[in-house]
């Protein structure tokens, strides 16, 4: 049997996904490259929010998760732009 647990930042670098950033305070979000983070790759995806400072606002309520969409939410934004206009 396999022992399962949070989703970890070499997930996402595996994967090719980003890691998606939301502050409950202000309502920021954006997408970071896991890669790029200065934490060990076997840090656990939710623990990392716990580590950041919002930018916008300076909160310490800041969520991470998976990406949510597809490349992420300017990608899904720039999607819905483009459906939108034809």
């Amino acid at each position: 049997m396999t022992a399962t647990g949070p989703v970890r930042l070499a997930d996402l670098i595996e994967q090719r996904k980003l890691l998606w950033v939301y502050c409950r305070d202000c309502g920021r979000e954006r997408d970071l490259d896991p890669a790029a983070l200065l934490l060990p790759p076997d840090w656990p995806v939710p623990d990392v929010g716990k580590r950041m400072v919002c930018s916008a606002c300076g909160s310490r309520k800041v969520t991470t998760a998976p990406e949510l969409c597809h490349g992420g939410v300017a990608a899904e934004r720039a999607r819905r732009r483009a459906n939108a206009d034809g």
